[in-house]
């Protein structure tokens, strides 16, 4: 067989793993928790950095900030966490978590930022470099059309 259509189908796979271990993770934080992944994500976020800005967590998980403050309003229906304003800039949304948030992080799967993030992290600087050039090809390739998209976490449940 061609050595290319070897390479594309060897990448099909590791692609279709990768989506599967975010699969898998999801479904365990699902059932351990009572949250999508990144919601348990957003609450260790916001227990890592008390009082942390709605726009700095947005940026911390990649996701546009109109779609952080939707997800957090669940998280705060839940009691998991509350927000407060702050004195001096009343623009200025802050976030805490609750004595309920710190018991569902107590028992939740590790890691808590996700398997992808988490696998990110551990590459060097090199190899981050490398993977995201190549991405951004991929991406290029595939002529994706909604800019916004990597702004929205993937739904895997």
């Amino acid at each position: 067989m061609d050595k290319r259509i070897e390479q594309e189908k060897a990448i099909t796979k590791q692609l279709r793993t990768i989506f599967k271990a975010i699969q898998a993770h999801s479904k365990c934080v699902e059932k351990a928790c009572g949250l999508s992944s990144v919601r348990l994500w957003m609450l260790f976020e916001i227990s890592s950095i008390e009082g942390i800005k709605v726009s700095e967590l947005a940026s911390i998980l990649s996701i546009h900030r109109s779609t952080c403050s939707n997800m957090l309003d669940k998280l705060e229906d839940k009691n998991l966490i509350y927000r407060k304003r702050s004195k001096t800039d009343q623009r200025a949304v802050r976030l805490y978590i609750t004595e309920e948030g710190e018991a569902i992080l107590a028992k939740a799967p590790s890691p808590p930022e996700g398997k992808l993030s988490a696998s990110l992290n551990k590459l060097s600087p090199q190899q981050l470099t490398e993977l995201e050039k190549s991405f951004g090809v991929l991406v290029k390739a595939m002529h994706v059309e909604d800019e916004q998209a990597g702004l929205i976490p993937i739904q895997t449940i």
